[in-house]
């Protein structure tokens, strides 16, 4: 078994959990019977001191809830050691997994609403104190907590700040969750490059099916864009308990995911506040069971409307 020694502490490998050298530690120090850790190696290179801010703000009094609190933090030869807090639940892709091949209960669409719009919660606040864009948003890197049940980001490894966005090292990113700008570089990449990923793992959670039939982000990119609103299918259309919804719900539905997942960056939400307005909605028609207000209706109309503007563009 192999044991990683970080500041005169010793924590047991039990399980690695990525290629970029995440492992699933214990630490018998941790508390009375020890606990789990996430330890995480970073190579130091050109942007080490880029990485070690990440962290350190990541870490910070400016942290989000939806993200993993960092417990050490040691450079060790040419890389660094990162400490994280583990968190308990069920990974993302193991969950759909089990959604799929039925072994684990549908969660009903306003379970999922509330689950999504957290976690959109979560990263627009991760974006506007750190000014950080997290680059690698997928289900493999988050995990459905237990008790709780929030999304938790747990693999931040990818994250770069935006004034870095035009000259960061290229760093692996899971297909088919990242943007089309992000895999054709045809665009520039800033927050809304994670609003299309975070866009598409809710696609999912709703349909189980990946948007634009399969091919994700890679229908946005320049040799697929003619085939991209053809493969595009709204996800009310998707969803089994569809006819049980208001209708006024599934537009918003279908405004939230068919806007975040614009293949050019532009035709996405302009901006984090209009984003979360529009997921906020959504979240209060399913939770209420009332009418939207005449500002929630007027923000579903504009939505709407700029979102069928993009759709004739790209036909």
């Amino acid at each position: 078994m192999r044991a990683f020694f970080v500041r005169g502490r010793t924590y047991l490998a039990l399980e690695k959990l990525s290629p970029r050298g995440a492992y699933r530690v214990f630490d018998r120090h941790a508390g009375p019977d020890g606990d789990y850790r996430a330890l995480h190696q970073i190579p130091a290179s050109d942007m080490t001191r880029q990485r070690r801010e990440t962290l350190r703000r990541v870490s910070g009094p400016r942290a989000s809830r939806n993200f993993p609190g960092i417990i050490d933090f040691v450079r060790q030869g040419d890389q660094y050691t990162v400490v994280l807090a583990w968190v308990h639940g069920t990974n993302l892709r193991r969950f759909l997994h089990g959604l799929r091949d039925g072994s684990v209960p549908r969660p009903s669409a306003p379970e999922v609403v509330r689950l999504v719009r957290g976690l959109i919660h979560g990263v627009s606040h991760y974006h506007r104190k750190t000014h950080l864009v997290h680059g690698d948003l997928c289900p493999a890197n988050l995990v459905l907590t237990s008790g709780t049940s929030q999304l938790v980001v747990i693999d931040f490894g990818s994250a770069w700040p935006l004034e870095f966005s035009a000259r960061r090292e290229r760093i692996d990113f899971t297909r088919p969750y990242a943007a089309p700008e992000r895999l054709a570089q045809h665009a520039a990449e800033d927050w809304r490059s994670d609003q299309f990923s975070l866009s598409a793992i809710a696609y999912e959670l709703f349909t189980l099916a990946v948007p634009y039939e399969g091919l994700g982000g890679q229908a946005g990119t320049p040799d697929w864009a003619d085939l991209a609103a053809e493969a595009y299918i709204p996800p009310s259309r998707l969803i089994p308990s569809r006819q049980r919804l208001p209708v006024q719900a599934l537009r918003l539905l279908d405004a939230c995911l068919g806007t975040g997942l614009q293949p050019h960056p532009d035709q996405r939400f302009a901006t984090s506040t209009e984003w979360l307005a529009t997921w906020d909605a959504l979240h209060h028609r399913l939770r209420k069971g009332s009418r939207l207000s005449r500002a929630e209706q007027a923000l579903v109309w504009g939505i709407e409307r700029i979102h069928r503007v993009f759709a004739r563009r790209n036909r």
